[in-house]
């Protein structure tokens, strides 16, 4: 599709053509005698106004591109408001237990990256805590890096134990801090109780209300945790019964206005994360953009370069009879 983005200069164009091909007033002959010329074999021809309609198409060119052509390249569709997420994942020992298939901790990343596959216009930065948190990815829009930086992450990338679930929402908070989206978002997925760390979950929710972050709590696993472990060369399985502090999880998503999740298998917790992204993407009006592409350069050229021609053939290369 073209468009005009200056479509009066368009209006010169009839006035152009009134100029050039209007009748003028022949002018008094400046030779006494015109029948030696004749006599040569020189008369006019259509060949003595080339010239002139080669200028005029220069002329009409120009006009072209005051009026400013442009071509759809190509048409968009962006958000009117950003969302900035912090992903925060649990890596503690007990991410390794094997009631989801093939573990909590494969399960989680599994899902999260097809979570920040469906969120490609969104700057998203990723957390992991164990005893304490830190940040893995601040926040981007180079998802390849984020997604490629999720899947190195193991039980093995936070070298304390423990489960400090305030520490991890802490050091989301500082990547959301300076941000200047219309809408912060923190998703944290955690099979534990909250045993480590110098900051409180709750206090940290409330700290998240007052910056306008939401945070989206998972509770994942089974009500049985199921560890292997190798005795004497084989595999064993050890259980353990609960594990997962149901009520702080629920707390800290209230007390920010969003919502508390349990996944009890690897189909929930996709589910889960494909609601939190429909819930997040209808809060957002989104604008049709279109780009469109210049034309009136090559226009310019093209004028000057058949003006340049018409006075050449005009003044020099044609003789024209009077």
């Amino acid at each position: 599709m073209m468009r005009f983005a200056n479509w009066p200069y368009l209006l010169l164009i009839p006035v152009l053509l009134y100029l050039f091909l209007r009748k003028r007033k022949k002018a008094a002959l400046d030779f006494s005698n015109i029948s030696v010329i004749r006599a040569a074999g020189l008369k006019e021809t259509i060949k003595g106004k080339i010239g002139r309609y080669i200028i005029l198409a220069g002329l009409i060119l120009f006009c072209l591109a005051l009026a400013r052509p442009q071509l759809l390249d190509q048409s968009l569709s962006l958000k009117r408001e950003g969302i900035d997420i912090a992903l925060v994942l649990d890596v503690s020992g007990s991410m390794r237990s094997v009631d989801f298939e093939p573990s909590r901790l494969e399960a989680a990343r599994e899902t999260m990256d097809k979570f920040i596959r469906e969120r490609s216009q969104d700057r998203i930065s990723l957390v992991i805590f164990a005893g304490t948190a830190y940040t893995r990815i601040p926040l981007t829009l180079d998802h390849n890096i984020l997604r490629a930086s999720l899947q190195e992450v193991d039980v093995t990338s936070v070298n304390q134990d423990g489960t400090a679930i305030g520490m991890g929402i802490s050091v989301a908070l500082n990547r959301l801090k300076k941000s200047e989206a219309e809408s912060k978002v923190v998703v944290l997925v955690t099979d534990g109780v909250n045993n480590a760390g110098s900051i409180d979950p709750l206090t940290a929710a409330r700290l998240a209300s007052e910056m306008g972050v939401r945070i989206y709590t998972i509770g994942v696993g089974t009500d049985e945790t199921i560890m292997p472990v190798y005795i004497m060369g084989q595999k064993r399985y050890q259980r353990y019964a609960g594990g997962l502090d149901e009520e702080l999880l629920q707390e800290i998503a209230e007390t920010t206005g969003g919502k508390y999740y349990r996944a009890r298998d690897p189909e929930a917790l996709d589910k889960i994360f494909k609601e939190i992204n429909r819930l997040e993407k209808t809060r957002f009006e989104r604008d049709n953009f279109q780009q469109y592409r210049e034309l009136a350069y090559p226009l310019i050229l093209a004028g000057l370069f058949l003006i340049l021609i018409g006075l050449f053939l005009d003044r020099y290369y044609f003789i024209r009879i009077p």
